[in-house]
Order: C-alpha cells, then structure tokens, then sequence
C-alpha cells in the first residue's frame, strides 16, 4: 500500500468511525433489556385513574390489616404497562421467588429447545436419562410404559405428588446443597404411582426429570445455562435466574426461578402475542398454542396445559386464559379475551394472599370487561 493510499483509508476511517460509534448505541442489542412501554394515555385504553386507584385500595386495606407487609402488581393491557405499583415493604423492581409459577418459564425453555431440534416432547425420558429404564408402577412386575417428555410437563408421568410423602421424597425436592442430577438419580430408584399418560398428579420431581432431559441433551449444561441461553437473554429477561450458587447448586426447575414485574411482563406479553415479542419471534405459533392445549384427558377449569393451568377454551379447546399461582404467594395471568397480563408479587404463602390477587384480578377483570365469557 503506497502512502497515498494509506492516508486516504485513514481519512476514510475518520469518517465512518463516528457513525459506527453511533449506529452502536442506537442499533438494539441482542439480549438487551427491552421492557414493555409504559401507557402514556390511559383513554386509549378505556380505564381511568380513579379505576387504577382502586388496585391501589385493595393492595393497602391487605397491607393496613397486617396480612402482608407489601407486595407489587403490574396490569399490561394491549402491549403497554397501565399500571405497575408496589406497597408496603416492597419495590417494583423486586427480583422475587416465583415457587410454582416457575413452570410455565420451564416449559416453554422445552419447548424452545423442541424447536432447536435438541429434543422432542414425544422422546422417552429414557432416551436422554437411562436409570429410568425398566422403571415400574408400585405393585407392577413388568416395567411402566415409557415415560414422555409430554408426560413430565403436564403432571402425566407418573410420580408421586407433593404432599404426603416421605422425608427422603421430599428431599429430593427440597435439598439445596444436591445437584439437579442427583435429585433425579435418586427420583428413579423409586416405583411411579400410576403409569405414565393415564392419570394427573401434580408432581414437584416430574418437572425435576424435565430440566435434567434438557441438561443431558445439551451435554450436561446447567438448566440455568440452558434456559438463559435458549430464552431468558434472547428476551432480555436480565433479572430472571434460578441463582445457583456452589454452595446451593439445587434447581428446583419447576419451583425455585426468580424474577421481577418487568421480565414476566415480558415473558406474558410474548405468549399473549403468539410468541412475537417486540417484532421478533421468541417461540413459535404452534409452541406457544401446544402451551395452551389441554393435556388430560377430559376438560376441566384449571386443567393442565404445558406449564400453564388453563381456563376458557376456545372452540378449538385452547386456553384464552392462562393462569399460574405459587406457595411463596406469586400470582400470573394472561388474558386473551381482555389483552391483559397481569403479574402479582409477593412473599407470604398462597393461603394468606388468595383474597389479595383474587380481588385485584376481578378489578382488572371489571376494568376491561369482555361481551360474553364462556
């Protein structure tokens, strides 16, 4: 290269930097945090103030009366955030326990990982973890009919529920200090209840059984990794973590996530647009619909999709309405009819907000009534 020439690149040079400096800062960032926006004209919406102010009444009278210390919630109607408060002693940007809500987050990393390629919902668990090989129903002389992927997110597999069982079962969901594959390792050695695809049980290990398919699948990354990776970072869901640690490495895959108003803001609003979530496609129509699909045998309120309890069916038996409560108190809803998601956080126990979230969710509910609920 002759002097000239170079001169001239460095010119050049001097010339793009700028823009490329700038076209950095304002092109998104993969992974980067992308909130929902905030409503700036609540008439659009068809709610006023005073409206908004009766979610703020109930939150208080709960807090007044000593049933809780504080809580938050967040009502997103139509993509944008109406309204997002917290009382009491508590933030809204709280990064908050979610116990069982974990599920539906869990469920649809599987299903991400479905439309990778990485495995199938109709793969035998024992494909991908063979100590389940040969396993039998309590009383059975001849093995269980292979237990599906399909079967551990819907409660259909076969184990044991989460009351009235043995310390040693309990501990299998319980122990901090164990590792995700030691939990299901021991979780083999014992006989199912039922066979698999024949009868509901809600089961804390079954979706245990489920993070450790994806583990092993992908080499034995961490579910942390894994679910990060396939989902959580792709929606910049920054503050959502199951938070191992060396000394807990545990994950209770359907039962320990953490997380805050903001990210399930978020992760509702992309279920709520079929898997579209600020023009990008997170997952696909037909993950985001199987999530909303019954997965028992007869329709029942409540029934179980994939991750979700499900209310409303359509005429083509899916939910319109997708609901997930957890023990710690976490409420979460995504309404179809209304376009509303709702997020209400909490740390108590289920029994002592039930009144809370149920009167806050009725208020929304009157706030954006919908012609005929079926």
């Amino acid at each position: 290269m002759n002097v000239t020439t170079s001169r001239f690149s460095q010119q050049r040079w001097r010339i793009w930097l700028p823009l490329l400096a700038s076209l950095a800062v304002s092109l998104p960032v993969f992974g980067a945090e992308v909130n929902l926006p905030d409503a700036t004209d609540l008439i659009s919406h068809g709610v006023t103030q005073a409206q908004l102010d009766g979610l703020d009444a109930i939150m208080l009278k709960a807090i007044q009366k000593g049933t809780i210390k504080g809580c938050s919630y967040l009502v997103a109607h139509k993509g944008e955030i109406v309204y997002r408060k917290a009382h009491g002693a508590f933030t809204t940007d709280e990064r908050v326990p979610l116990a069982s809500v974990s599920k539906p987050f869990a469920a649809s990393v599987m299903m991400a990982l479905a439309e990778q390629g990485k495995l199938n919902l109709e793969d035998p668990v024992e494909k991908y973890l063979p100590e389940f090989n040969g396993i039998r129903v309590k009383g059975s002389q001849s093995p269980a009919r292979p237990m599906t992927i399909r079967h551990v997110l819907s409660h259909m597999a076969g184990f044991w529920g989460n009351k009235g069982i043995t310390p040693e079962k309990m501990g299998l969901i319980r122990n901090p200090s164990q590792t995700l594959e030691e939990s299901v390792k021991g979780a083999a050695k014992y006989e199912l209840i039922h066979e698999p695809g024949t009868k509901w049980t809600y089961s804390g290990i079954g979706y245990c059984v489920a993070g450790r398919v994806a583990e092993a699948a992908l080499g034995d990354q961490s579910f942390e990794k894994v679910a990060q990776n396939a989902l959580f970072r792709p929606l910049g869901m920054n503050d959502t973590t199951y938070a191992p640690t060396p000394e807990r490495p545990f994950i209770l895959v359907g039962g320990s996530l953490q997380s805050t108003l903001d990210d399930m803001a978020v992760f509702g609003q992309m279920h709520l647009s079929d898997g579209v979530y600020n023009g990008k496609q997170f997952l696909s129509n037909a993950s985001v619909t199987e999530q909303r699909r019954l997965q028992i045998p007869k329709e029942r309120f409540r029934a179980p999709g994939l991750g979700w309890h499900r209310g409303f069916p359509d005429e083509d038996g899916l939910a319109d309405l997708l609901m997930i409560s957890g023990a710690t108190g976490p409420n979460f809803q995504v309404d179809r009819r209304r376009q509303t998601v709702t997020v209400f956080l909490v740390r108590s126990n289920l029994q002592n907000v039930l009144k809370i979230f149920n009167g806050l969710n009725k208020h929304v509910e009157q706030m954006f009534p919908v012609s005929k609920d079926r």
